[in-house]
């Protein structure tokens, strides 16, 4: 551009030179005016000319007048005709030499040589590293890495929590039968997120632990369990029989264990059916009194002596046959247990004093007319049917009033006739025929 502007520099004192030649052979002011004026057109068209010489050039196109053969130039001035790929390096373009324009061309650079400035190696660690805290310690957040030879931003997300770790909340509430160790509810962390997790809360947490409810009511087994509550394996409350209080010795020494068949029948009529009554529990309650008083000494005496327990085996076979059939008897009166329990009773102790109780009332009847010639006769058995009427009353009226004691009174006197009627009326039978 220095070039050009000395170059009109030259050319407009040119111009002004000639100016004043003209005016100088003309003559006169008008002739030097008319040499101004020519000499100032001159100098404009050509400035024209010379403001798109400079145009085209940095334009990068060359100027029509230098596509034709040599021309004139300033300098190191060129013209680009064809750019390399990097759009950075020329490949052909008119050069200035010694005043002209000359086309010249140079091979583009290799990939090499073009290769863009590496701000960093992949070999270099990351930088400005965050990390993750209170949770994922040594685990970042965000950093720069090397990728390409540039610095590039990753952020990745914090876990919510430290992998295995476990949070518990609430406890189950304090329980019979264990302490309150069990959880309610809890998360664990896995993969570095939050997993919950609940369970139900059992009722008790110590498998066969026992919580009483209703203690013996016998007076020799005062202390022991009749009935309550019985954790199970599923944590849950069971209601069960304890079957301590009324242990069937004689039975179990007889046939060697309370498992056997023959106690099993015993005590499940008479924990499931006869107990579960008014009447039966409060004749029960009588009945273990009497049985408990002694039982436990005979069946010592049965459990060590095995012709004994082979005679009581056989003993025990009617009254096996008869409580089982008393049973079905109550099954098809079970519509009404008050009502069965007194039927069955009226079965069971007429077929128990006919198989037991009439042989003994049998020998002494015969021992007592023998000594005194006093005989059992029809009048006696008729004597025995008011205490029927009467102790059926008397259950009827416990019944309604829900009074055990009377109720006690009245089954055990149904019982006990029900018992000695059968061997009374075989007795004045017999001793009649024999007469």
């Amino acid at each position: 551009m220095l070039g050009v502007v000395n170059e009109l520099a030259t050319d407009a004192k040119c111009f002004i030179r000639i100016g004043e030649f003209m005016a100088f052979h003309q003559g006169g002011p008008v002739g030097v005016r008319l040499s101004y004026l020519a000499a100032s057109a001159i100098l404009v068209i050509f400035i024209v000319s010379v403001g798109a010489n400079v145009a085209s050039v940095n334009a990068g196109r060359p100027h029509p007048l230098q596509t034709v053969g040599p021309g004139i130039c300033v300098g190191n001035e060129k013209s680009i005709q064809e750019w390399c790929p990097d759009h950075k390096t020329w490949k052909s373009a008119l050069v200035c030499h010694n005043g002209q324009m000359v086309p010249e061309t140079q091979d583009c650079p290799t990939e090499t040589q073009t290769a863009t400035y590496r701000e960093c190696s992949e070999s270099d660690a990351p930088k400005d590293v965050s990390y993750c805290y209170p949770y994922g310690a040594g685990t970042w957040k965000s950093r720069k890495v090397c990728r390409n030879g540039v610095w590039q931003q990753e952020t990745q997300t914090c876990p919510e929590c430290d992998k295995g770790t476990i949070e518990y909340g609430a406890n189950c509430p304090s329980v019979m039968g264990g302490a309150p160790d069990r959880w309610m509810s809890r998360r664990i962390c896995e993969n570095g997120h939050w997993r919950y997790e609940e369970q139900s809360c059992p009722e008790c947490t110590t498998p066969g632990f026992k919580k009483c409810v209703n203690h013996c009511e016998n007076l020799l087994q005062s202390e022991k369990c009749r009935d309550g509550w019985e954790c199970q394996k599923n944590g849950k409350w069971e209601w069960v029989q304890f079957n301590a209080c009324f242990i069937c010795y004689i039975a179990t020494a007889t046939y060697g264990s309370e498992l056997s068949p023959e106690v099993q029948l015993l005590r499940n009529f008479r924990d499931r059916d006869v107990l579960q009554t008014f009447a039966g529990s409060n004749f029960m309650r009588v009945f273990n009194m009497v049985y408990y008083s002694f039982s436990p000494q005979v069946a010592g005496t049965i459990s060590v002596n095995e012709n004994l327990r082979t005679m009581m085996r056989y003993v025990l076979y009617p009254l096996i046959g008869i409580l089982w059939a008393t049973q079905q008897i109550y099954s098809a009166f079970a519509f009404s247990p008050e009502g069965a329990v007194v039927i069955a009773g009226l079965f069971a102790g007429s077929l128990i004093g006919l198989v037991y109780a009439s042989p003994v009332i049998l020998v002494i009847s015969f021992a007592i007319a023998r000594a005194f010639r006093r005989r059992l006769t029809r009048v006696h058995v008729y004597m025995s049917l008011p205490f029927l009427a009467i102790a059926t009353s008397l259950i009827i009226v416990s019944e309604l009033t829900r009074f055990a004691m009377l109720m006690q009174v009245s089954t055990s006197l149904l019982m006990l006739t029900t018992w000695a009627l059968p061997g009374i009326a075989l007795s004045a039978w017999a001793l009649n025929r024999h007469r």
